[in-house]
């Protein structure tokens, strides 16, 4: 069993537990006297949609270049923060719902044996405690199935448990009322022309009687109270405010039992479908901020467990916030406790949101990756007129934020992340990605390969010809990060940082390799045309001590230890760099020790990606060092990421780093335990996603494969590596190969 197990309520809103469906987000904070839920609904955010393109863009790009081009960075900058940046700046935030309030009446007294509670396996939060002697235990989780939020109550005090349930809104109230006896709701509009909506809570109580008072639900004396939340808006549905009362409706009908097995059962079948044990057969009965602070003082007994839990807490997370759903994770899934969250809690593309679904095909939950590829689709006729009307050019192109209304322009005006067009090239290659693990053909001729088209006919025209004749991006960015140039200015902005390039190359390849699968013929997939770009793109290249270099020029790095490691792109998520390439191989090896030197990986996503390219690198000591140190700064005793503050992608990004440890099938091989380190030299994997369509289980012992079983969608032979010795093995069609492996 994994958990999140504490002994003290959540103290602000992210130490709280999540709960989720995808569509409607919970935290659980667990106060005795007075307890705060904290709603969140996927669609409600702020304000309308508006048209923020910058109309002097066009006229002041070619000045903007030539500025670059002749090493006036500053210059450049000064302009570009003027002619490029939108108007206005920036895009307005994803918001809560409000707060559900459950207050008690005489609930004091000498609290004992508290326990909140997250069955990671099960999806449900609960909140134990005796007062005065007497028990008290709530339950709470979010119902796929009937789309609601439950929360039962229960105790075996003789006069019961006498509360108020309520929703609030502060500080944007706007309506509240009661609508019958056990029925109160908060309603309104999300800003000016914004998005409407309607939360609804029902009460029932099995034995007793409820009544309404203001825009309280009260309850007296009850043994048993079972509260059922829902929040609609009207972003699809017209009928918001019917479709939530009905769904009050039917759950008061269905009622607990029933509710919670279906729960369950949707949840499990979802989670179910893989496994990572690391070798800990025995939960330590202690609790998750003691095993934290147990590392922290360099115990690492139950490191194996707490990894293990981090990572299906992971898989958890993103069940809970991607599934079923509109809407992809944004910066911290679906949970959001403040109306003004940094960075606006977007969809933030240059890196955070991409890495949020890294794990999800191996995780086989190609359904959580779907809301992706639905925002991308809004996104792509917004960003082909970002293209046409920015940069006078055609294709699709996005900037480093999106939002629910698929923004595509620049966002911001730090001069280190506007000015970078490359996100919807990136978003692309998910497409690619998913049919890679799926071999869905129909998902690859209809989906994939439409976007992954208009974001290279957008390169066709945006590209820039050097003096040497290659071909590079720019006015852009290496996202967040700023350089000292030839001529002692600073800056950021640029031509050609090498991450643009990288993630170009891979997308061409990859758009390529996808025709041929079809059999599209060179007119067909434009594929002259498409080669001649690739061909005209600059080669990765080194700096003078021998790292991979982030721009087209050997400049100084003002922040040697930045968080963003963007030119090692394609050591991952791309996977151009490996072993066969031993000079750059060798080169992002440098990087990244330098980088980690200056002090890098200090937040927890950036730490998460480290985890990433160490395990890439081959490096299990160095994989075993990154999760140390994730726990040791980065994790909250709730499990949750932080920053900080709160970001989900770091969870994500951990548990990608710790399965590119135990397996990687990016290359011409399947590789078992590339990076394991030291301290898990026994385990097993179950059910976990490799490209082609297979799925693997395998166990070990003593850092030894010793059982390994493929299982493929399509008749194949694949050459794996296991325990250092190379095989090849064919793998039937919807059939089995089970290896046999010396030891």
């Amino acid at each position: 069993m994994h958990e999140i197990f504490l002994e003290k309520p959540a103290k602000v809103w992210d130490e709280g537990l999540p709960l989720g469906n995808g569509r409607l987000g919970a935290m659980v904070m667990g106060n005795v006297t007075e307890e705060t839920l904290i709603i969140n609904e996927e669609t409600l955010w702020y304000g309308k949609e508006r048209n923020r393109k910058n109309p002097d863009t066009q006229k002041y790009l070619p000045k903007i270049k030539e500025l670059l081009q002749s090493g006036h960075v500053e210059e450049g900058q000064f302009l570009a923060k003027m002619a490029m940046t939108s108007t206005p700046k920036y895009l307005n935030p994803y918001q809560p719902a409000g707060d559900m309030r459950l207050c008690f009446l005489g609930h004091k007294g000498a609290v004992s044996k508290y326990v909140r509670r997250l069955d990671i396996d099960h999806a449900v939060a609960s909140v134990c405690y005796q007062l005065d002697g007497e028990n008290y235990k709530r339950e709470h989780f979010v119902s796929q199935k009937y789309q609601v939020f439950v929360v039962r109550i229960t105790t075996d005090a003789p006069d019961g448990v006498t509360l108020s349930v309520n929703m609030s809104r502060k500080p944007f109230e706007e309506n509240t009322e009661k609508l019958d006896t056990n029925t109160v709701c908060n309603y309104g509009q999300c800003g000016s022309g914004g998005i409407k909506y309607f939360t609804g809570i029902r009460v029932d109580v099995p034995e007793g009687t409820t009544e309404t008072i203001g825009d309280f639900v009260y309850i007296k004396k009850a043994k048993e109270v079972l509260i059922y939340l829902n929040c609609q808006t009207d972003y699809v549905d017209k009928h918001y405010r019917e479709t939530c009362l009905k769904r009050l409706d039917t759950a008061e009908k269905i009622g607990f039992e029933k509710i919670y097995k279906a729960h369950i059962k949707d949840f499990q079948d979802l989670y179910q479908r893989m496994d990572v044990s690391l070798g800990s057969w025995n939960k330590p009965e202690k609790t998750t901020a003691t095993l934290l602070e147990e590392i922290r003082q360099h115990n690492y007994e139950n490191l194996a467990y707490l990894t293990e839990t981090l990572f299906h807490y992971a898989r958890y997370l993103m069940i809970s916030s991607s599934y079923d759903c509109l809407m992809p994770s944004n910066l911290q899934g679906i949970w959001n406790g403040e109306f003004v969250p940094s960075w606006q809690s977007e969809f933030t593309i240059n890196i955070n949101t991409e890495m949020n679904y890294w794990m999800s095909e191996k995780c086989q939950l190609p359904e959580c990756h779907l809301p992706l590829f639905d925002q991308v689709k809004r996104m792509l006729p917004k960003g082909k007129e970002t293209a046409k009307q920015l940069y006078g050019c055609r294709g699709f192109c996005a900037h480093h934020n999106t939002n629910i209304w698929g923004n595509t322009d620049p966002e911001g005006i730090f001069d280190a992340s506007p000015f970078w067009s490359t996100g919807g090239a990136w978003l692309a290659l998910h497409f690619y990605d998913h049919f890679v693990y799926t071999q869905d053909k129909g998902f690859l001729k209809n989906e994939a390969l439409p976007v992954m088209r208009e974001a290279i006919r957008f390169y066709e025209d945006y590209l820039t010809e050097t003096k040497e004749g290659a071909l590079v991006t720019g006015p852009s960015v290496s996202p967040e990060n700023t350089y000292r140039a030839s001529t002692g200015q600073i800056g950021a902005l640029c031509m050609g940082p090498t991450m643009d390039h990288e993630i170009i190359k891979q997308l061409i390849r990859e758009y390529l390799e996808g025709c041929a699968i079809l059999g599209l013929s060179e007119e067909e997939s434009d594929g002259r045309c498409v080669r001649k770009i690739l061909k005209r793109l600059p080669p990765l290249a080194l700096t003078e001590d021998g790292r991979i270099m982030e721009w087209q020029e050997d400049y100084e790095e003002m922040e040697p230890g930045h968080r963003h490691i963007s030119h090692l792109y394609s050591l991952h998520p791309g996977y151009s760099i490996t072993e066969k390439t031993p000079e750059l191989f060798q080169g992002a090896k440098k990087t990244l020790e330098k980088r980690l030197a200056g002090g890098g990986g200090h937040t927890g996503w950036s730490r998460a990606w480290v985890t990433c390219f160490m395990a890439r690198l081959k490096d299990e000591r160095g994989v075993e060092e990154s999760i140390i140190k994730m726990f040791e700064t980065c994790i909250k005793d709730n499990l949750l990421d932080t920053h900080p503050p709160f970001q989900i992608d770091g969870n994500f990004g951990f548990g990608e780093g710790l399965l590119e440890s135990l397996v990687q099938s990016h290359g011409e091989r399947i590789e078992f335990l590339p990076a394991c380190p030291q301290a898990f030299q026994e385990g097993c994997v179950r059910g976990v996603g490799l490209r082609g369509g297979i799925t693997a289980d395998f166990s070990w012992k003593n850092g030894q494969v010793y059982q390994l079983t493929l299982l493929g969608k399509k008749d194949q032979k694949v050459n794996i590596c296991v325990n250092q010795q190379e095989y090849s093995v064919d793998i039937p069609s919807n059939g089995k190969a089970k290896v046999a492996i010396s030891c």
